[in-house]
């Protein structure tokens, strides 16, 4: 067994929690991909409302940036500084992440290319599986890492179907659709086994997880039947609301599930992020949440910088002692006073 990473101090002792850095990503990941653009069209009378929702969208978005960043660099610092730490972790982890924050720049002028979309997600998705094998040994990391490996490879596959999709889309090619749909079917499998582990863990680990898994599974379906609904000419305002706020996380091409799975994974992996985080689950809940969020967008710049921010976070996080800062020996405490001072 792998003994796990040791540092003086962990990155997210000082300065903005990690937590409050994913919890703030998953919400503008919620309102910039999912309420904002299904405001317009919904209803006549809501143009103050699409306005403002657009202002928010774009201040939560740049906050989480900014966080996203942040975490990822001083995580990143640690990682290269921790002499323990794997040598493939050390030398790939500067170069992918300053490819994430350069691309997460450009990302703020125009759309990227689907070349530029497709090396962010291989990154992301190398940082992610580095990370989950070098921590699935840890026994009491292994739920965290099973996540995070399911999660990076699905998320890779997933780009890897969509730009299957725009190519069968340029060759009007139906064989190359096809094999677009599979890999997309075998992308949002990986998907729902992720997200099943992350309700066992919930389930098991959370003092109120007993309840919350029937709660999260429930307003699922329940999601996933009013999205339904929004397609039907007599649905209402909020049911068409629902319905095209969980569209954008569907991202093309179509896997071969039934619509109703699809946004019923959609709710559930948004839900079960945030009960991750609010269920007093630990540093280990953070970075599931942190997957969950990132889920499917992987040659999205956000998302994937926070999956790499959950992916460096793993291999710190402590289970045993959830919340507590590492015993440490008396004269190593004192050097820790002196050479460390809050940003």
């Amino acid at each position: 067994m792998r003994e796990p990473i040791t540092v003086i101090e962990k990155p997210s002792y000082n300065g903005v929690p990690l937590r409050a850095v994913v919890g703030l990503a998953l919400v503008a990941s919620v309102f910039a991909r999912g309420i904002s653009p299904a405001l317009p069209g919904v209803t006549v009378g809501l143009e103050a409302a699409i306005l403002w929702s657009t202002r928010i969208a774009s201040l939560l978005t740049l906050l989480a940036a900014t966080g996203v960043v942040a975490g990822i660099v001083r995580l990143a610092a640690a990682v290269v500084a921790t002499p323990r730490a794997p040598r493939a972790a050390r030398v790939l982890v500067v170069p992918f992440v300053a490819l994430g924050c350069l691309l997460l720049l450009f990302a703020s002028f125009r759309p990227l290319e689907p070349l530029m979309a497709l090396a962010l997600g291989i990154s992301a998705a190398i940082i992610g599986v580095l990370s989950a094998s070098y921590s699935l040994p840890v026994s009491e990391r292994r739920a965290g890492a099973l996540v995070l490996g399911l999660t990076a490879s699905a998320g890779l596959v997933h780009v890897v179907a969509r730009k299957l999709a725009l190519d069968a889309s340029d060759a009007a090619s139906i064989t190359a659709f096809r094999a677009a749909q599979l890999t997309e079917t075998l992308a949002a499998t990986a998907d729902v086994v992720a997200l099943v582990f992350v309700l066992l863990w919930l389930q098991r680990r959370s003092p109120r997880g007993r309840l919350l898994v029937p709660i999260v599974l429930a307003l699922s379906a329940l999601a996933a039947f009013v999205a339904l609904r929004g397609a039907s000419p007599s649905a209402s305002t909020l049911t068409v609301l629902v319905s095209r706020a969980l569209d954008p996380f569907s991202r093309g091409p179509a896997s071969l599930f039934p619509s109703a799975l699809s946004h019923g994974l959609d709710a559930a992996a948004l839900l079960a992020a945030g009960a991750a985080l609010l269920a007093r689950g630990g540093e280990l809940g953070t970075v599931m949440a942190a997957c969950l969020a990132a889920r499917g967008a992987l040659d999205i710049p956000i998302p994937a910088l926070l999956l790499e921010l959950g992916a460096l976070y793993l291999p710190f996080t402590q289970p045993r002692a959830i919340g507590k800062a590492p015993k440490l020996e008396p004269e190593r405490e004192a050097s820790v006073g002196s050479e460390n001072s809050p940003p």
